[in-house]
C-alpha cells in the first residue's frame, strides 16, 4: 500500500484529505462525487473514522486509484483495450495446427508464464500476521458503508477464493462481504457463481467451506 501510495502521489495527482471523516457513507459520497469530475484524482483519506462506533481507525482509506484514462495508462503502461484484447485472445486460444501455428502461438504462450500462481513451500507474506477465531476484530478495518440502504459496511471488492469439494477446481472471484459483526462476514453471490456451485457442494457433503479473501 505504501508504494502504491508513494507512486500515485508522484504520477496520480493523489488528493490527499487529512480532516476526519466517517466510512459511513461521508468517505463514499465524496469519492462519488470525485468520480463524476472529468479531471477525476485518486482519493487518500488519511484519518477515517466511525462516529456510531466511536472508532478512529490506524488504517488510511484509498479510492478511486483509477481516476482516468491518463492514469489507468500509466498504471497499465498500455491502453487498457489493449489489455483487454489480450486477455480475450487467451481465452480463444485453439489448439494449433501445424508446425507453423505452432511457431506462432509461442509469443502468446509466453504471456501466460506469470498467469498462474507460484506454490511456496512455506507460508506467504500474507500468513506473517495470523489472528484466529474470536481475536479476529474487523472492527479494526475501515469497512465503508457506500449507500444509506445498504444494510451494513461491506467490502466490496473483496478477492474471494474458494476450491470445489475434492481440490480439482479453484476460484477467485470478486464478491461483496457484508460485516455482521467483529467476527462474522456474510458472503454475497449469484447462484450461478462457480463459488455457488462449489457451496453447494460442501453443503450436500455436510461439510464447511474453507475461504480466503484478500
Amino acid at each position: 500500500m505504501d508504494n502504491v501510495i508513494e507512486w500515485l502521489k508522484t504520477n496520480g495527482n493523489l488528493k490527499i484529505i487529512d480532516e476526519p471523516l466517517d466510512v459511513e457513507l461521508e468517505i463514499p459520497h465524496i469519492a462519488y462525487i470525485e468520480v463524476k469530475k472529468e479531471d477525476s484524482r485518486p482519493l487518500l483519506f488519511t484519518n477515517p473514522i466511525n462516529k456510531s462506533k466511536d472508532i478512529k481507525y490506524d488504517i488510511p482509506v484509498l479510492m478511486n486509484i483509477f481516476a482516468n484514462k491518463e492514469l489507468t495508462e500509466k498504471i497499465f503502461d498500455k491502453h487498457p483495450d489493449s489489455v483487454a484484447e489480450g486477455i480475450e485472445k487467451l481465452l480463444k486460444l485453439k489448439p494449433p495446427k501445424g508446425f507453423i501455428e505452432k511457431l506462432k502461438m509461442i509469443p502468446q504462450l509466453f504471456a501466460l508464464k506469470k498467469v498462474f500462481p507460484k506454490r511456496l513451500k512455506s507460508s506467504g507474506e500474507c500468513q506473517e500476521v495470523i489472528i484466529c477465531k474470536d481475536n479476529v476484530d474487523l472492527d479494526k478495518l475501515p469497512i465503508l458503508k457506500t449507500w444509506e440502504e445498504d444494510g451494513g459496511a461491506f467490502i466490496t471488492m473483496g478477492q474471494v477464493y474458494t476450491q470445489s469439494l475434492d481440490g480439482s477446481m479453484q476460484n477467485l472471484g470478486m464478491y461483496r462481504l457484508q460485516q455482521y459483526d467483529k467476527n462474522h462476514l456474510g458472503m454475497h453471490w449469484q447462484i450461478h457463481k462457480d463459488a455457488s456451485h462449489f457451496f453447494d457442494q460442501y453443503q450436500k457433503a455436510g461439510k464447511k467451506m474453507p475461504v480466503t479473501v484478500a
